[in-house]
């Protein structure tokens, strides 16, 4: 049989919901309050809660300079195509 897109979601869906899962056990287990302090304010959270805040933080700023990259990749295409490069 044919890998097509419907199996290719399936397989991305049951490994999001795995990696979920273990990010669930991850922060149930990692329970312990943790202090932090930046520009003058300051708060605590859990260590589990603290990490993975930096996880998606991290994860937004990739997405955020690929897209930049992206878009600079496809106005230069288009600039060669209307040159005839």
């Amino acid at each position: 049989m044919k890998f097509t897109r419907a199996a290719a979601m399936w397989v991305s869906l049951i490994l999001g919901f795995l990696v979920l899962i273990v990010l669930l056990i991850f922060i149930a287990q990692n329970t312990e309050s943790a202090e932090f302090a930046f520009l003058g304010w300051h708060w605590s959270l859990p260590l589990g809660v603290a990490i993975l805040f930096a996880a998606v933080a991290g994860g937004l700023l990739t997405v955020a300079v690929g897209a930049v990259r992206i878009h600079q990749l496809r106005r230069a295409a288009k600039t060669n195509l209307k040159a005839g490069l």
